[in-house]
Formats: structure tokens, sequence, C-alpha cells
């Protein structure tokens, strides 16, 4: 008998474990760790120097460095605020700093500054005294004019250097009709 209310009281107890071992053992929502999304924050502003500092410190982030295009873009527009030689210079320095890092590779930091900064022009092939360009010959005039709308943004706008523009400008009408010239007479064979 004095086992029979041991039983109703043993069986509660043991039901109140069973219940607060599952209790405990049911996982607790977790917050998932989300790792903060860095901030690229784009050069903006009127000071040339800090707009290149921002672009450095930005691309310096790994979550940023792919977004090289979009930060030299915007490094052209806070310049065109501030046209001037040295800025020239500047756009030298960063793509040079960007391909020490690893950002580009130095045949994309040569054709970035060529394309916008020197008067040669890197969309013509590389050989234009034979004949196997005429079938794209309206892609490479098309390339051509796109490049020199690319110089004129990087040293007329951002480098206040109409000379070198003028120069690109001229040697891009002669490149045109070089060009055009050579493949009618190919077509002529």
């Amino acid at each position: 008998m004095k086992t029979d209310y041991l039983k109703p009281a043993l069986s509660v107890l043991i039901a109140c474990c069973f219940l607060a071992g599952c209790n405990t053992l049911s996982p607790q929502p977790v917050e998932p760790k989300v790792s903060p999304v860095a901030s690229c924050p784009l050069p903006s502003g009127n000071l040339v120097p800090n707009a290149f500092k921002t672009a450095k410190e930005t691309l310096s982030h790994p979550d940023c460095s792919g977004r090289f295009d979009e930060i030299f873009e915007a490094l052209l527009n806070v310049c065109k605020g501030a046209p001037s030689l040295k800025n020239k210079k500047r756009f030298e320095e960063f793509l040079v700093w960007a391909k020490n890092q690893g950002i580009i590779t130095t045949l994309e930091a040569k054709h970035t500054y060529n394309r916008y900064f020197k008067e040669r022009f890197i969309s013509l092939p590389s050989e234009y005294q034979t004949c196997s360009y005429c079938l794209s010959l309206s892609k490479i005039l098309e390339d051509g004019e796109m490049e020199l709308k690319e110089k004129y943004l990087g040293l007329v706008k951002v480098c206040a250097d109409q000379k070198t523009y003028a120069k690109a400008s001229m040697e891009w009408e002669k490149i045109g009709v070089i060009l055009e010239a050579a493949c009618l007479a190919c077509d002529s064979q």
C-alpha cells in the first residue's frame, strides 16, 4: 500500500522530467549570422584627391574589388567637375595602384589609360595593312568612334587637354580614311 501512492507521483515526476528534457532538447530558434555586406562607397563630391582616396579605400575591400569599372567611371565624373592636367597623373597613379593590388591586370591598366588619356587608339587591329580586317571594318570604325568619345571625356572634360584631343581626333580621321581606302583596294583585287 505504501507504494500505491508513489506510483502516481513517480509517473508525474517521470512525465515532468521527460517533458522538461524534451523542452531542452528542442532546438531554439537561432538567428542566422549574416556578415554585414560591405559598403562600397563610390567616389563623389568635388574634391578630386578625396575621390581618389575613397576609390582606393573602396577597392581595397574584398567585397568591392569587383566594382573597378563603376568606381573608375565615378572618378571620371568627379574629375569632370574640376578638369586639370593633374588628373592625368592621378589616373595614371591610380591605375598603377590598382594593378599592383591585383584588381586589374597590367594590360587592363595600360588599355584603360590609353583609351582615355592618350592619342593612340587601342581599338584598332594590330595590323591594318592587310585585307583580313575588312569584313569587320564597320565594327572597327564603330569601336574607334566610341574610343574617340572616351578620349574626349578623358582628355577634354577630365584633363582640360584640348591639344592632345585635337591630335587624337585628327589621327582618327586619317586612320578611318586609310582603313576604308585599304579595304576598297582589297575589294578590287
